[in-house]
């Protein structure tokens, strides 16, 4: 299967040339690659926001957001900046840069996940299973993490409470996986 994503082009015949350093490309560059590959915009927006969707369905289950929410969030994008899928990556940094923006704070209502399961199954489509599983995997992290934090001691010990594992549940479902 040849995927139309990679090599990224720069508008000319050559592909731009990959080296051992890895050079910043710009943001409208990676854009527009994904863009080829038939993601709307609308899309994009879905992406852009969706580990912060899930950070806020998990972390709203039991009242306002805590610092300590915030924090493994914030972890888990943070190991996403090193994933080798351009995707994760570059959704990661749009969400870190978006979790520390202000306003945050005063969030109380919990998103809809709804608009995941159409997104992941076009990414699987589009830019193929491994692209679609690691996309999963980043949404799940931040998911259980957040649950895990939530919990509070019994979080410690690696336990969730029953909020956090219904939320846990319903995102599994939304993201067209198997619950447990």
């Amino acid at each position: 299967m040849t995927n139309p994503v990679w090599p990224v082009r720069d508008g000319s015949e050559a592909p731009v040339p990959r080296t051992l350093e890895r050079e910043p490309e710009p943001t409208w560059t990676v854009a527009r690659a994904f863009a080829r590959c038939g993601f709307s915009e609308d899309e994009w927006l879905v992406l852009d926001g969706a580990p912060l969707r899930v950070f806020l369905y998990v972390a709203l289950v039991d009242g306002p957001v805590h610092p300590a929410e915030r924090e493994a969030c914030r972890r888990v994008l943070g190991e996403g900046l090193l994933s080798r899928s351009p995707l994760v990556e570059r959704v990661c940094r749009e969400a870190l840069c978006r979790l520390d923006a202000p306003g945050w704070d005063f969030l109380s209502e919990r998103p809809d996940l709804e608009p995941l399961r159409p997104v992941c199954e076009r990414v699987a489509r589009r830019l193929g299973l491994g692209e679609a599983w690691r996309l999963r995997h980043l949404l799940l992290d931040v998911g259980r993490r957040v649950a895990r934090a939530s919990s509070g001691l019994l979080g410690r010990v690696g336990g969730v409470r029953r909020e956090e594992r219904r939320a846990l549940g319903c995102l599994s479902e939304a993201l067209g996986l198997p619950a447990r």
